[in-house]
């Protein structure tokens, strides 16, 4: 019985390396990089841009037509193709199943219509390509323990989204260590000023904002990690889930695109009195983009509206009171 049992499992093998599908132990594949070609990959031939996890992601354009993922820059005798379990298969979809194949002729991943902005990932763990039309984002918000409205809802620091990219936002602004807030030195992005249903996060935890280069979107709550206390310029490309983080300086003498206070106004706030000087300079205030306002010089009443400012570092209050 032993010996029949082996045969049949020797014939499965055989059958299974004939017709290209995978066999190989659990769900571990050792695939370092992929490309597609097809009739709707314009140039003939992208590469994919590896993510942690054994994704590999693209995010462009598209033509109508088909889409072949394969192991190779170019096809030949050693190229294996990424093909769906089912015919006609469209690159849009929710998370669909493929094989491992050498059959050049297996057919694709359909593309329907021309668009610019089509996305997906290939995930090789779970061997499967999931597949949108993305849609860009109307806002992107900053919230944490180190960032001036803290971990509040409503109150969190909108991004500015580039002039000539949909899908490009940046912020500038002061992060500093806060130990009046739960994880005083971690931030987040949120795709709205509330905590659903968009978020993007780094891929670790804690992981410094300037070492990191790509995100995720969604997935596991990690959140980024303060390095030091300074002027930051964060610039996220929600599209292809790109991240970028510059260090300006620790105050305005190092970057003058945002004020920051002087030591001579880190005194406490009072009622009415969000500050307090002798004799008062020209008080710097920024709002909740980072963006300087200028006050009046000489006077505790500044010209600023009311509204939510940053001073020295925190949140401070300018109301009809004052």
């Amino acid at each position: 019985m032993e010996r029949i049992n082996r045969l049949i499992a020797l014939i499965a093998v055989t059958l299974l390396t004939a017709t290209g599908l995978p066999w190989q132990t659990g769900n571990a594949q050792t695939i370092e990089n992929l490309w597609i070609t097809g009739s709707a990959v314009p140039g003939g031939t992208q590469q994919l841009t590896p993510f942690p996890g054994n994704q590999f992601k693209f995010a462009g354009e598209l033509l109508p037509g088909e889409v072949k993922v394969i192991t190779t820059p170019e096809p030949n005798e050693q190229t294996q193709y990424l093909a769906p379990r089912y015919y006609k298969a469209y690159i849009v979809n929710n998370g669909l199943a493929y094989q491992l194949s050498r059959d050049a002729a297996q057919p694709g991943w359909i593309v329907t219509f021309r668009e610019t902005r089509y996305r997906f990932t290939v995930n090789t763990d779970t061997r499967r390509l999931t597949g949108e039309l993305f849609q860009p984002w109307d806002e992107l918000f900053l919230v944490g323990g180190c960032v001036a409205c803290g971990w509040n809802a409503y109150v969190m620091l909108p991004f500015r989204r580039d002039n000539s990219e949909l899908c490009l936002w940046t912020w500038t602004g002061p992060l500093r260590e806060d130990t009046g807030n739960v994880e005083p030195r971690r931030f987040k992005i949120m795709g709205q000023n509330a905590w659903d249903p968009k978020q993007l996060h780094p891929y670790s935890q804690d992981e410094s904002p300037l070492t990191t280069s790509q995100l995720r979107t969604g997935g596991d709550d990690n959140k980024w990690q303060l390095p030091r206390d300074g002027i930051y310029r964060l610039t996220v490309d929600v599209f292809r889930e790109t991240f970028h983080a510059e260090y300006l300086g620790s105050s305005q003498d190092d970057h003058t695109a945002v004020n920051t206070p002087h030591a001579a106004d880190s005194q406490p706030a009072v009622a009415g009195q969000p500050w307090q000087a002798s004799p008062p300079p020209a008080v710097p205030l920024y709002d909740l983009q980072g963006r300087p306002v200028t006050t009046t010089a000489g006077s505790r009443r500044d010209s600023a509206p009311d509204g939510i400012y940053i001073h020295n570092g925190k949140k401070v209050i300018i109301g009809k009171s004052r």
